[in-house]
């Protein structure tokens, strides 16, 4: 037997082995398809509360029935002005945008009422709710907010930073927030009176979301992708993984956790295994959009706030078994 292959043996078997990486790679891959998508509208923020979807807008916030997720139905509207972030929890709607935070009863979703107001010295793009407390990220840092009274929510404590905030985070006795400019931000408020700034992570700059689970914070980054990081020390989290794509690395929204992490990234949804933390990789990906702003995941189903087109319900499908 010639113990020499023959340029055509090496070029047929180097065939062979690329079709069995390629197929190796293709295993396991989720297909994101479209199941409907609400009447066109420019949308920033998506929270999802039982049946009911509540989308932020240039007017405040849409409220949809989405019991059906094929047939997404308008109910209710909160008019706000325009509000960039959203937060229900206990039958109150929690509206962060241009004109401060707004607080409404959502009990009946079909009718909500509004019950307080306050008015933040910086631009509102985000709120998250824990206990008394309202936490919000500014044009100007952080704010928090009590809200014990919904009628007549007032300041407690406030940290002023450079490069203000685009999202907000909250773990035991620390608050993440998205500094753009410098990156993810960890502040103590065990004291909410008095926050303080405990850390800012490596390598994180361009930090424009988050979402924490598992132990891990994934970060969405303008012009730098997602990274990962490992909050072992909550004070003190690191980066482990990272992924930037290959159409400049926008990454306005991130949710997930154990074996997927989604991601908007403006052009459209990616979906990423995160198995391995340390090394995240693309494993589908809907391109169809045009401003995929934020996002919401509910299983099996991703909830999409997108610039135009307003909420759009998108599906994994597929078989996703390594």
């Amino acid at each position: 037997m010639n113990a020499f292959l023959s340029r055509e043996q090496i070029a047929l078997r180097s065939a062979w082995i690329l079709v069995a990486l390629f197929l190796a790679a293709c295993a396991g891959r989720g297909v994101l398809e479209k199941v409907s998508n609400s009447f066109p509208f420019a949308a920033y923020d998506v929270y999802l509360e039982a049946d009911f979807a509540y989308v932020t807008n240039n007017d405040g916030v849409v409220i949809f029935d989405i019991s059906q997720v094929n047939r997404p139905k308008k109910v209710g509207e909160i008019l706000s002005g325009t509000a960039f972030g959203v937060f229900v929890t206990n039958d109150l709607a929690y509206i962060a945008g241009e004109n401060g935070l707004f607080i409404a009863d959502v009990r009946d979703p079909t009718h909500p009422q509004q019950l307080g107001k306050y008015a933040s010295e910086g631009a509102l793009e985000q709120v998250r709710v824990n206990g008394s407390y309202a936490y919000l990220a500014t044009s100007m840092g952080l704010e928090i907010v009590d809200v014990r009274d919904p009628g007549s929510p007032t300041l407690t404590g406030q940290f002023v930073n450079s490069g203000g905030a685009k999202s907000v985070a909250i773990h035991e006795n620390y608050v993440y927030i998205a500094n753009p400019k410098f990156g993810l931000e960890v502040i103590d408020v065990s004291e909410p009176s008095a926050p303080r700034k405990i850390s800012t992570a490596l390598g994180t700059q361009g930090a424009w979301d988050i979402h924490i689970q598992d132990g891990f914070v994934f970060i969405g980054c303008h012009g730098a992708g997602v990274r990962i990081l490992d909050l072992s020390d909550s004070a003190a989290p690191k980066v482990i993984g990272r992924f930037d794509d290959d159409d400049g690395g926008e990454a306005l929204g991130v949710w997930g956790g154990g074996e997927y992490l989604f991601v908007a990234d403006n052009y459209g949804i990616e979906m990423l295994d995160i198995t391995d933390p340390t090394h995240p990789f693309e494993v589908g990906e809907y391109e169809n959009l045009n401003g995929a702003h934020d996002l919401f995941v509910d299983g099996t189903l991703v909830y999409v706030a997108e610039g135009k087109k307003g909420l759009i319900i998108l599906e994994v499908r597929g078989d996703r078994e390594r």
